[in-house]
């Protein structure tokens, strides 16, 4: 919404134009909690009173320049890439309202930024500091930063825009890059990171995400991921469990470690309960220890549109009233919903969808439509037919955030198992994890093997094929979750690496028979392998996984018949196996066969290689 002005209103205006593109310009002028450390404005303490009808009222106070804040902060609007607006309601201090509005516009090719501040005061005695304090000191600051989105870093990374030239320490930086000597032979990342963590500003640290600065500086993230993990076990870093609210995405629990991490959350700005999943809402992120650097946390702006990145347009809508915009809607699956309103609209917009212009929203009813991508931007229009209350409707992207470590993740890559074995969940709690690929191998007549060969020789052959296994799981982001006798279970994220770990495994098996045992298959090796949901559990202070999907894995592999890999049909319907399969020519085998424990015959596909 739109205020009106008043005669008696503060209003402080520049504009500024830039050459950066849209997007990037969008992410700083948008980052309000940035901005505002920058502006050297001290921390905010907000709390959220629920709002019977969804959602809540955020309360916040301010202690600055002496005086006290106390004020509503209404819900914040925008539509990114084209403004932003902040309202505070003040009942304690020196001002009534504050309001701040933010637009871009394209202009011959560049982008005009226009930065408004409207105070509507309460002491007017006041009036002379407030005028002389924003226009010789606030607006200035402002104006840099923005001057700022136009400059090339001096250095590749930094992650966020400064105007604090902050200048390398070389003897802390050379104490920083010998103690990452212990944990990393590359010295290009070692220097990286440790760049990084003496020039950044804290916002920078408090949640460090190692996928997002690996693809920001275009390096190996599991190489990046590595780094920190092992860097906190020696104590350089801090790991943040966080569970991530389903709404705005933001960390409303964090501990310090899977056994401590609480499964049930609730967020106190959206005003729900909600469940940890790890793979979805558990991210693992990292803190540089005090030891390190210090880093000071606090909460200088609650309404930053960079809080909430998939939020496209959150627009406050007033009583028998609507609001109109327009946007671009790229490929994907969008959301646009209420707090205040029952019904969900769900935007599908793919290649067979249908050309739309316009988008009318009253959250009367929950429905679908089918778009596609918009050569143009789209007129979205957002109705409320109350006629007591605002209401706010949001429009979103519904995939969720990139680049993040999740927990079933990082709990499926084998460093950090080999790093923090202890670090398990609670004994008695159950985590599900909707999709994991589980893998199972056994040697074929191992217990004859031993019998047949002897001990010794048995022994060293078996060994050997061990570290063909263990050698190979990291190449293909898995991880060994324990061994049975002669036998393993892996799990992997990615159904494709499974299999790929799998062919890569019997090849060198293969190798081995070759080159130790004249040609003779002495080591036959049988893998089975299906993708489902499981359950995430300690056992034995060891995390482990429970569930049909791991049941029918070891069923499967017990089909093999040795030298072979066998898939679920479900398995082989995955279009990158599929692919894989057909552009090696692999000779496969399709049958079905009954299951001990499930009912009725499950159909499977044997590689042969």
């Amino acid at each position: 919404m739109i205020y009106e002005k008043r005669a008696d209103e503060f209003i402080f205006q520049f504009k500024i134009t830039l050459k950066s593109d849209i997007e990037k310009i969008w992410k700083y002028v948008s980052d309000t909690e940035r901005i505002n450390r920058i502006l050297k404005e001290p921390p905010f303490q907000y709390t959220n009173i629920p709002d019977s009808r969804g959602g809540s009222t955020t309360h916040g106070f301010q202690k600055n320049t002496g005086f006290t804040f106390k004020f509503i902060e209404r819900y914040p609007e925008w539509v990114v890439g084209k403004y932003f607006q902040i309202v505070r309601e003040h009942s304690v201090g020196p001002f009534h309202r504050f309001m701040q509005r933010v637009e871009l516009k394209d202009v011959d090719g560049k982008i005009e930024v226009t930065n408004t501040i409207r105070i509507l005061m309460r002491w007017k005695i006041l009036n002379p500091i407030t005028f002389i304090r924003l226009k010789l000191d606030v607006l200035p600051r402002f104006k840099k930063y923005y001057e700022n989105i136009d400059l090339e870093p001096d250095r590749k990374y930094y992650v966020g825009v400064t105007d604090l030239k902050k200048e390398v320490n070389v003897e802390v930086l050379d104490s920083y890059l010998r103690k990452f000597q212990l944990i990393s032979e590359n010295k290009y990342l070692s220097n990286k990171i440790a760049n990084f963590i003496l020039m950044s500003q804290d916002l920078d640290l408090l949640k460090i995400r190692p996928y997002r600065i690996s693809k920001e500086w275009n390096l190996n993230k599991k190489e990046v991921l590595e780094f920190f993990l092992r860097g906190t076990k020696e104590g350089f870093f801090d790991m943040n469990w966080d569970i991530l609210c389903p709404s705005c995405r933001g960390a409303k629990s964090t501990s310090h470690s899977l056994s401590t991490m609480k499964m049930q959350a609730h967020c106190s700005s959206c005003n729900i309960d909600y469940t940890a999943e790890f793979d979805k809402s558990v991210e693992l992120t990292f803190t540089p220890n005090p030891s390190i650097r210090e880093v000071f946390g606090g909460v200088f702006c609650s309404s930053s549109p960079s809080n909430t990145p998939h939020q496209k347009a959150q627009i406050r809508v007033q009583k028998n009233s609507k609001e109109e915009f327009t946007f671009f809607l790229n490929e994907g699956i969008y959301k646009i919903y209420s707090f205040h309103k029952k019904g969900t609209l769900t935007l599908k917009v793919h290649s067979l969808g249908e050309v739309e212009n316009s988008i009318f929203y009253d959250g009367e009813k929950n429905d679908e439509m089918h778009l596609k991508p918009s050569l143009n931007e789209t007129k979205f229009v957002f109705s409320n037919n109350d006629s007591n209350e605002e209401i706010l409707i949001k429009l979103e992207r519904a995939d969720w955030l990139e680049d993040i470590v999740t927990a079933s993740e990082v709990t499926s890559f084998q460093e950090f198992r080999e790093l923090f074995s202890t670090d398990v969940l609670r004994p008695g709690v159950e985590i599900a994890i909707k999709n994991l690929s589980i893998l199972f191998t056994d040697l074929k007549g191992s217990t004859e093997f031993y019998n047949k060969r002897g001990d010794a020789f048995a022994y060293k052959a078996v060994s050997s094929h061990f570290e063909i296994l263990i050698r190979n799981i990291q190449k293909f982001d898995g991880a060994i979750v324990k061994t049975i006798g002669d036998a393993i279970m892996a799990i992997f994220l990615l159904p494709i690496n499974a299999v790929l770990y799998s062919i890569q495994v019997q090849k060198e098996i293969a190798d081995l028979n070759k080159n130790e045992y004249g040609g003779e298959k002495l080591v036959v090796l049988k893998i089975g392998i299906h993708a489902g949901s499981v359950l995430a559990v300690n056992q034995n202070d060891k995390l482990d996984y429970f569930g049909k999907t791991v049941n029918l894995a070891a069923r499967v592999e017990g089909k093999c018949i040795g030298g072979d890999i066998v898939i679920t049909k479900s398995l082989f319907e995955n279009e990158a196996i599929k692919d894989l399969i057909n552009s090696n020519n692999y000779q496969i085998e399709m049958f079905e066969s009954n299951m001990k424990g499930f009912e009725g015959s499950s159909e499977l596909v044997r590689i042969i290689l």
